[in-house]
């Protein structure tokens, strides 16, 4: 996959903040922030948060497909959620992602808009209980990614295909 058009998902999904204060929202049903590239959400948030339990339900997935060094399968990352000043979240997407002593490492893929705990380029131990999403392409389509899908599911048809066309990978339904 073209290392561009990750990034340009791992902006969009980067955000998944729980505090929309001071955000540019598109307020045409999705929260998207056309200005960052995020997307908002409440920590009340029934849909992503279901999606989040998903992911964390699935990890054994994940994580076959990480050991099973199958080479039609690539770009493995996971998310965790970062503390922010305001006391709310930011979950952010760690790539190159490997097992060390029982957990995940990797390097934070994305710029943050609010947390100071890290930043792009870092790398960060991951626990399993600290997931809150993970992905991977097997053969140029998307496994896992469920707050991706549940991002994609509020976008206007407009955003949908705009992002369709951006990510360099295919989503299905």
């Amino acid at each position: 996959m073209n290392p561009v058009k990750l990034l340009l998902l791992l902006l969009l999904c980067a955000g998944c903040n729980q505090n929309q204060a001071g955000k540019n929202i598109n307020d045409n049903q999705s929260r998207l922030d056309t200005v960052a590239g995020t997307y908002a959400v409440e920590s009340e948030d029934a849909s992503m948060n279901a999606a989040i339990e998903k992911a964390k339900k699935t990890i054994d997935q994940f994580d076959r497909a990480l050991k099973s060094n199958d080479t039609a399968l690539t770009d493995f990352a996971i998310k965790k959620r970062f503390s922010t000043p305001d006391g709310g979240g930011e979950h952010m997407w760690i790539a190159g992602v490997s097992f060390v002593n029982g957990n995940y490492k990797g390097f934070v893929n994305n710029d943050a808009e609010k947390t100071k705990e890290v930043k792009y380029g870092d790398t960060v131990v991951v626990s399993r209980d600290e997931i809150t999403d993970w992905m991977y392409l097997e053969h140029n389509v998307l496994n896992g990614g469920y707050t991706i899908r549940e991002i994609r599911n509020h976008l206007t048809k407009e955003e949908r295909v705009n992002m369709d066309n951006d990510l360099g990978f295919k989503i299905k339904d």
